[in-house]
């Protein structure tokens, strides 16, 4: 199986430090693309592959010169995430995203309303926050320099209510806004770069290989020095404090940090000897639980509705981390059970997962009867409260899913754009009309959306490579290759950047100003070429 390209370049930081600004990645320049995992459409070949150069960490600068810089944090943490958005662990699961990043915003939100220190929404200081899926049975979450925020579906799966998820959400926003990453790379001395190396294997640890990265994680630790363990120890209470606060003023239910600390006990049945998934990068003691019951004992209890949109996004953690086919028919009768429950909610996510399930094989009518089924009942909990707007977002981009599978392009079209209507800023929704539109051959009205969207989400790689696909269909080379080059540009790959760029404007008809467009930005990304290499103390070279 491949090693996790991170796990590969820790273990060489860990030999020898004094060239961690130097990693190189081991892979080569994926030809296929990641989002849709199929080649350029219409036998439009991919340009050759031009020598890959090292990526590079940012130079962390001397230890002693204090703590990692936000602009340091920034850029390592833009670079881990292009690596991770490329592997086969990070989920593409888009309505799963959606979710992720609205509860995490909303809890952001709270944050900045409370003015805790780092959560400042703009400034110098101000971390931009991504929330995204990590598709593993394991429990754990982490957070990222930068503001970037991974949790595992195995954590999601665990969960008992959005309250739970919401604690441990608002614990790693704790982290980010309190620094501690940063904290503890400027702690001195050059076992900080070993915790914090051994923190983020730990952190994007594979399940393929778990074995390696809990190793990597106990032997970073053993050498660092005692007050680095301590601090550890205080960054996590300092985290559920931070958490804690933020789950009070965002109305969620406090007790489900403590809540979900128990949880996580009784699952592992280890608290401070042992490294179970969570506690590894986590320490988990008695006072830390103690700590947030005290302070819950004190809140006023709420009994809040229960969120219809956990318990679907639960039945797409479950679905996700299935791994290999032949486990399906396990994780059906899973769902199976779970609809005939009593517990209206119980049942609505056992019918969700099984419509799921039925996309998964290509059984469109059987999808869409289990969906209607998990529609009625979600009807039925909203007469009582339950909200139900959020749901039927979800609802409506799986309808639309299920449309494609069944050939009705109009219907999936249709479906995507009231999903849309409802939440102008879903990912999921825009994806699934894009991929109505192509499929229903109305590619103009596609790549006319596609030109606007990228307009204002310039740095999201999947807009652009669906921009490709689409100036592909219309035999629009030149425009398919400017696509290409900013899809590249997301992903950090500046030489490739520049190479379609050139082949770009050899192949373009354009008048004098698409001309002249093209030369800009190839001249705009050869300066941003050379300026990375220049920050990473290398001599400037021609791409």
């Amino acid at each position: 199986m491949r090693v996790n390209w991170l796990n590969k370049s820790i273990i060489y930081l860990i030999l020898n430090t004094t060239i961690a600004s130097q990693l190189l990645y081991p892979g080569q320049l994926y030809a296929q693309d990641r989002f849709t995992n199929q080649p350029p459409p219409l036998g439009v070949s991919e340009p050759p592959l031009i020598r890959r150069l090292p990526i590079i960490l940012p130079d962390l600068g001397d230890a002693s010169s204090g703590d990692l810089s936000t602009l340091d944090e920034k850029k390592i943490g833009e670079r881990i995430m292009r690596e991770i958005r490329k592997d086969s662990e990070y989920s593409n699961n888009w309505l799963l995203y959606d979710y992720l990043n609205r509860l995490g915003k909303e809890l952001v939100n709270s944050a900045r309303q409370q003015k805790i220190s780092g959560a400042e929404p703009t400034g110098p200081f101000s971390p931009q926050f991504e929330f995204f899926g990590v598709v593993s049975s394991s429990v754990n979450a982490f957070a990222l320099p930068g503001g970037y925020i991974g949790m595992h579906t195995g954590l999601i799966v665990l969960a008992g209510n959005e309250s739970e998820l919401a604690s441990v959400l608002g614990h790693e926003i704790g982290h980010v806004t309190q620094k501690h990453i940063a904290r503890g790379a400027g702690q001195g001395s050059s076992s900080s770069v070993l915790m914090l190396a051994s923190l983020l294997v730990a952190a994007l640890a594979v399940k393929s290989n778990p074995g390696m990265a809990q190793g990597l994680a106990i032997g970073g630790q053993a050498l660092a020095i005692q007050n680095q363990l301590f601090y550890s120890r205080e960054a996590e209470r300092e985290a559920d404090r931070v958490g804690f606060q933020i789950l009070q003023a965002s109305g969620y239910d406090v007790a489900g940090m403590p809540g979900f600390f128990q949880k996580l006990q009784r699952s592992t049945g280890l608290m401070d000897s042992g490294v179970p998934a969570y506690v590894r990068t986590h320490p988990l003691t008695v006072e830390r639980i103690a700590d947030m019951q005290d302070r819950a004992r004190f809140q006023e209890v709420k009994k809040l509705p229960q969120s219809q949109e956990f318990y679907l996004m639960q039945s797409i953690a479950k679905l996700e981390q299935q791994g290999s086919p032949s486990i399906l028919p396990n994780t059906m009768q899973y769902f199976e059970v779970q609809a005939q429950a009593k517990e209206p909610l119980k049942s609505m996510q056992g019918y969700y997962g099984l419509a799921l399930s039925a996309i998964k094989e290509k059984r469109g009518n059987d999808a869409e009867f289990y969906l209607k089924k998990a529609k009625d009942l979600a009807m039925q909990l909203s007469a009582s409260g339950a909200p139900f707007l959020k749901t039927n977002v979800i609802f409506e981009v799986t309808q639309a899913q299920i449309a494609i599978v069944k050939n009705n392009f109009q219907q999936a079209i249709d479906s995507a754009n009231l999903a849309l209507k409802m939440n102008p800023n879903s990912k999921a929704a825009g994806v699934v009309l894009v991929e109505s539109l192509l499929a229903a051959g109305k590619v103009k009205e596609a790549t006319d959306w596609l030109v606007l969207k990228t307009k204002y989400q310039k740095d999201d790689a999947i807009w652009w490579n669906f921009l490709a696909q689409g100036y592909a269909l219309q035999n629009q080379s030149s425009l398919y290759h400017a696509a290409i080059a900013e899809k590249y540009v997301c992903e950090g790959a500046l030489p490739a950047a520049i190479e379609q760029l050139r082949i770009a404007r050899e192949e373009s008809t354009g008048n004098f100003y698409q001309l002249s467009e093209l030369d800009a930005r190839k001249r705009q990304l050869e300066s941003l070429y050379r300026e990375d290499i220049r920050e990473n103390g290398r001599p400037p070279q021609r791409p």
